[in-house]
């Protein structure tokens, strides 16, 4: 299918390349040349056009390595209270030797920590985690999260009984007023 639509535009390009040659014959204008050399430099310039405009639209490609780090509550999806509220009490890191450290705090004190594992599947275009916990299970952990990528990032979202989605992105945390 995809060779087929290739066909098909380089022959649409050719006929109207034709056509313009024709009307060059017919009106013995230069200009006609002009806009021949030009039809030809646009079907050309089109597979680096597309290059171009994929690399700026194109969902990030997250790496393993990329997923290492600390989380906070993302507060631009829904702001608010809630979201400023959720902020000051959870975040949490995801460390290189695979495991989680998830912090219940009240602003920059940490209140509890719960700590588990995590597991990589890498089934699609991105690694997802797989958290299993060391103690009972916490309302937003039950679940595993969902890896959302963005053009230039990427979130998780985590289903939470109390809260239904929590999303957490890739960040350290600092006071907020």
């Amino acid at each position: 299918m995809y060779l087929f639509g290739l066909v098909f535009l380089f022959v649409f390009f050719l006929i109207i390349s034709i056509i313009i040659f024709i009307l060059k014959l017919i009106f013995k204008k230069k200009i006609f040349n002009l806009l021949n050399i030009a039809w030809w430099i646009f079907f050309i310039s089109i597979p680096f056009l597309l290059t171009i405009i994929s690399f700026f639209t194109s969902k990030k490609e997250v790496e393993k390595e990329d997923i290492y780090g600390e989380y906070v509550i993302d507060r631009e999806k829904y702001a608010g209270k809630q979201a400023d509220w959720q902020y000051n009490h959870y975040r949490f890191k995801i460390t290189e030797n695979n495991k989680i450290i998830f912090y219940i705090t009240e602003k920059e004190n940490i209140i509890k920590r719960i700590e588990g594992k995590v597991e990589f599947t890498e089934y699609s275009h991105s690694p997802h985690i797989k958290i299993e916990l060391d103690e009972p299970e916490f309302h937003i952990l039950k679940e595993n999260p969902t890896l959302y990528r963005e053009v230039w990032s990427f979130y998780y979202v985590f289903e939470s009984e109390k809260y239904n989605n929590v999303f957490f992105t890739k960040g350290n945390w600092r006071p907020i007023d």
